[in-house]
C-alpha cells in the first residue's frame, strides 16, 4: 500500500469518527436545551445503557440485527447497486422461517430444524433481492426506487400470510401460533441475557470479511464498485458481478430475519416494516462497506438508540430525538468535502517529502 492510500485509509476512520463525536456532542448539545432536567437527562443519555447487565444486554442484543444488515447493506453499497430490499427482506424472512417451522412441528430435532429455518430465510432473501436486480438489468429501472416499491408489497405479502395462514386466533392481537420449542434459540450469558444471534453475527461478520478482503469475488466486488468501466476493460462482467452481490445480500438479510425471529420472538407478530434494513444501511455507510468495521458502526448505533429509550422512559425527550442524530451523521458522512482539505493537505505534504527525498538521493549519487 502506498503512502497516499494509507493516507486516505487512515483519513476515511478519522472522518468517521468525528462525524459520529460531532453528532454525539449535538445530542448532548440539544439535551441540554430541550430538557427541564438537563444534567440529569444527559448523564442518562451517556451512562444509561451501561447502568445495568439488562441494558449492556439490551445494547448487544439491538446491535445484533444492525450487524447483520449492515453486512447485507455492504454487499449492496461494495457494487454501488443501492438495492434497499434488506428492509422487507428482514421482515418477510422472519415471516416465512416461521411458517415454515409451523410446518416442521415438533417432532424434528433442533439440529435439524434451525438450519432448515435459516435455508428457508436466506431462499427468501435470495428470490425478493434478485427482482429490483432482475429489473435494473432487463429493463434499466432505478434499483433504488423499485426496491422501495417492493419493500412495501412485501409488508403487505407477509401480513396476508400471517392473517390466512398462521394467524392464532385464540390472542387478541395479530400473532402467528407459537413457534416449536426446538426452532427457538437459546439465550446466552444469563446476567445480560444476550440472544444465541451473537455467535451467529460474528460467524457472519468474519466469513463476510475474508470474501471482501481474501477471495477473489471480493476483490472483483470491490473494482465493479469502484471503477466499472476498467473492470470491463480487463474482462469482469460488472452487471454479472453486481447481480450476484446482490443476490448475497439478500441471503444475507435474510439470515438477519430469522436469527432475530428465532432469538427474541415465540411468535411472529410483526404487521409493520421494522426498520432494521434501513438502520443496516446506516451502519454500512458508518463503517464506509468494510464488513470488519460494521460490528462497531452497530454498537454505536444500538448505544445511542437504548440511550435515546432510557431518556425518554425517565425524562422529557421525545423518541424522535434519535432520528435527528441519526440525520446529522449520514449528513456528515456522507459530505465527501467533510475533512478532504485535511487529507489533501496530508497527501501533498507525503508527496513533497517524497520528492525532497528523490532529490536527495540523486544529489548523493
Amino acid at each position: 500500500m502506498s503512502k497516499t492510500q494509507r493516507i486516505e485509509a487512515t483519513m476515511e476512520v478519522v472522518r468517521t469518527l468525528v462525524a459520529l463525536l460531532i453528532a454525539y456532542g449535538l445530542a448532548l448539545v440539544i439535551l441540554f436545551a430541550i430538557s427541564d432536567d438537563p444534567v440529569y437527562i444527559v448523564q442518562q443519555f451517556i451512562l444509561g445503557p451501561l447502568s445495568s447487565p439488562r441494558r449492556i444486554g439490551s445494547v448487544i442484543n439491538l446491535a445484533i440485527p444492525f450487524t447483520l444488515c449492515g453486512l447485507a447493506m455492504c454487499f449492496m453499497y461494495a457494487v454501488n447497486r443501492f438495492n434497499l430490499v434488506p428492509e422487507g427482506i428482514f421482515m418477510l424472512s422472519a415471516c416465512t422461517a416461521t411458517y415454515a417451522a409451523l410446518q416442521i412441528g415438533n417432532n424434528v430435532p433442533a439440529v435439524v430444524i434451525i438450519p432448515a429455518l435459516f435455508l428457508v430465510g436466506i431462499l427468501t432473501g435470495v428470490v425478493i433481492a434478485f427482482i429490483p436486480a432482475i429489473m435494473e438489468r432487463k429493463f434499466n429501472a432505478n434499483v433504488v426506487v423499485v426496491s422501495l416499491m417492493l419493500n412495501s408489497i412485501v409488508v403487505f405479502l407477509a401480513n396476508a400470510i400471517l392473517r390466512f395462514l398462521m394467524r392464532d386466533t385464540s390472542i387478541s392481537y395479530p400473532a402467528s401460533y407459537e413457534l416449536p420449542l426446538n426452532a427457538q434459540l437459546p439465550k446466552i450469558l444469563s446476567p445480560f441475557n444476550i440472544q444465541a444471534g451473537l455467535i451467529i453475527a460474528v460467524f457472519c461478520v468474519i466469513a463476510v470479511s475474508v470474501l471482501f478482503y481474501k477471495t477473489s469475488f471480493g476483490w472483483k466486488m470491490r473494482l465493479v464498485g469502484e471503477n466499472p468501466r476498467f473492470a470491463e476493460a480487463v474482462g469482469l462482467s460488472s452487471v454479472g458481478i453486481s447481480f450476484a452481490a446482490q443476490l448475497i445480500g439478500g441471503g444475507m438479510a435474510g439470515i438477519a430475519g430469522t436469527t432475530e425471529l428465532l432469538s427474541n420472538y415465540t411468535r411472529f407478530r410483526w404487521t409493520i416494516s421494522t426498520q432494521h434494513g434501513f438502520d443496516g444501511l446506516l451502519v454500512a455507510v458508518l463503517a464506509k462497506k468494510n464488513p470488519a468495521l460494521v460490528p462497531v458502526g452497530a454498537l454505536f448505533l444500538a448505544y445511542i438508540r437504548i440511550g435515546a429509550d432510557v431518556v425518554n422512559s425517565t425524562g422529557d425527550i421525545p423518541p424522535e430525538f434519535i432520528t435527528v442524530i441519526q440525520g446529522i451523521i449520514i449528513l456528515l458522512i456522507a459530505a465527501e468535502t467533510f475533512m478532504s482539505g485535511t487529507k489533501n493537505k496530508l497527501i501533498f505534504k507525503a508527496a513533497e517529502k517524497n520528492e525532497k527525498e528523490k532529490q536527495t538521493a540523486q544529489s548523493a549519487a
